[in-house]
């Protein structure tokens, strides 16, 4: 019985390890200006890539400047930035990305990641206060400085103690679903494990210990054959198939808006 209690033991630890093992991808960390709109000129794309990468290698984040003519107010830029951000360098990566968004006349503010709890709500206020001056004068490029010298100097300040954060809009359960399940259901997994592991080695071990022979059937002494004889003879047989095919016109297609995960930050209209 000790030998297949420690098998089923070894079995159940085997699947409770895989269940709380989360595969994580990580992006590595770097600057990413994507410059959709042409705001910027040649030798300012330069400048403001060199800036990025300095702010991404001294603080592990990801760090992004993404125009556009997505056509997004700032009503609704928040669900389209986050979800950019997520698709392209992950849900859960800390980063920080300014989205300029010129056909909804729309800037957003993104924090993702461990990025997120740099940024308070005042320093989220006054981030999107400069920049959105700078785009009210049609000043990009400084607008894009501003961003990126205010991230480094928030960094530098390190985590804010006694603000506020309702900026941060977590969703657990998007970030990681299986993580979130074991999180909120793990213990009662645990139980229902245990006690499913705890009545299969009663069973196999009463199953053994009488040696496979209780409630054994001896076919010979219980059964009885009777054969006969039955001969069928076709001389001519015909067997038609016919096979209706029905088909469904047209088709539908469907979008799903999906989500980006938790993220901080803030949009304003220019």
């Amino acid at each position: 019985m000790m030998k297949y209690t420690k098998q089923i033991s070894a079995l159940f630890c085997a699947v409770m390890l895989m269940l709380c093992t989360t595969v994580c991808v990580f992006a590595q960390a770097s600057g990413v200006i994507t410059d959709n709109a042409e705001l910027f000129t040649e030798s300012e794309k330069v400048e403001l890539q060199s800036q990025l990468d300095a702010l991404s290698e001294k603080t592990g984040w990801m760090a992004v400047i993404y125009t556009n003519y997505d056509g997004y107010d700032a009503d609704n830029i928040k669900p389209h930035t986050n979800r950019y951000y997520a698709d392209n360098y992950g849900k859960t990566t800390a980063g920080v990305m300014l989205t300029i968004d010129m056909e909804g006349r729309a800037v957003d503010f993104r924090t993702k990641g461990d990025a997120m709890y740099y940024f308070s709500d005042n320093r989220v206020d006054t981030i999107l206060d400069d920049v959105q001056g700078c785009l009210k004068e049609g000043l990009y490029y400084d607008a894009a400085t501003l961003f990126i010298s205010y991230s480094s100097h928030y960094y530098d300040d390190g985590i804010p103690e006694g603000e506020s954060n309702e900026n941060i809009d977590i969703q657990e359960k998007e970030d990681n679903a299986l993580l979130y399940v074991l999180r909120h259901y793990g213990i009662i997994f645990g139980v229902v494990a245990l006690v499913t592991a705890t009545i299969v080695v009663f069973v196999v071990a009463h199953k053994y210990k009488n040696n496979g022979k209780e409630g054994t059937y001896d076919l010979r002494s219980n059964s009885v054959t009777n054969l006969t004889e039955r001969q069928d003879i076709f001389l001519t047989k015909h067997v038609t198939v016919t096979t209706e095919s029905s088909s469904s016109g047209g088709s539908s297609s469907g979008s799903s808006s999906g989500g980006g995960g938790s993220s901080g930050g803030g949009s304003r209209s220019f």
